[in-house]
């Protein structure tokens, strides 16, 4: 909607509207500054939180992972080749970004998401729920281009065991339009 200027309606009421597309661009750039905050705030937490064993140190939990992954987004109809990082926050909560580009013919399109996974409690704690930010950029040669934010939705399962750790994922973007795309990929640890 655009804020159109002065004007009556033939029924009497004013023809003005609002346009919230900068407001909503203002609120995604603060979401995504909050939650990079969140992560920089929390990540020397994580690195200080060490127990005893055996008269030396160690620290507990996981640390941060990065792979790849392929996928399909059924609404596009396209493929998706991306990359993934997670940062562990809290034992069960990790800070998620992602990217994916789709194979789209005569125009560029790509994703960035801004997450945070939740792992709930179960026996291995393969599966995982999240939430955050879809922003997604669409342009093709010589004409116009357009980047919206988004809210996703995800859940996934992957592998806890080994150096190469598989996992799944279905994500729901929610916005202008809904998106629904699987991914499938390997994560691997850094230290």
């Amino acid at each position: 909607m655009r804020l159109a200027s002065g004007g009556v309606a033939p029924d009497g009421r004013s023809d003005t509207t609002i346009n919230w597309e900068p407001a909503m661009h203002v609120i995604a750039i603060r979401i995504t500054l909050a939650l990079v905050g969140m992560i920089v705030v929390a990540a020397p937490a994580q690195a200080q939180r060490r127990r005893m064993r055996g008269g030396r140190a160690v620290l507990v939990g996981r640390g941060p992972e990065i792979g790849a992954h392929v996928g399909y987004n059924f609404d596009l109809h396209d493929m998706a080749i991306g990359a993934q990082a997670s940062f562990p926050v809290e034992p069960a909560v990790d800070f998620y970004p992602s990217f994916d580009y789709y194979t789209v013919s005569n125009r560029t399109e790509w994703a960035l998401n801004v997450d945070l996974r939740w792992r709930p409690p179960s026996a291995y704690r393969a599966w995982y729920l999240g939430t955050g930010m879809n922003l997604l950029h669409n342009s093709s040669a010589g004409g116009p281009s357009d980047t919206k934010a988004h809210l996703n939705l995800l859940g996934g399962v992957e592998g806890r065991a080994g150096a190469f750790r598989p996992y799944g994922e279905a994500r729901l973007i929610l916005g202008n339009g809904s998106l629904f795309q699987v991914v499938g990929g390997l994560s691997f640890p850094i230290h």
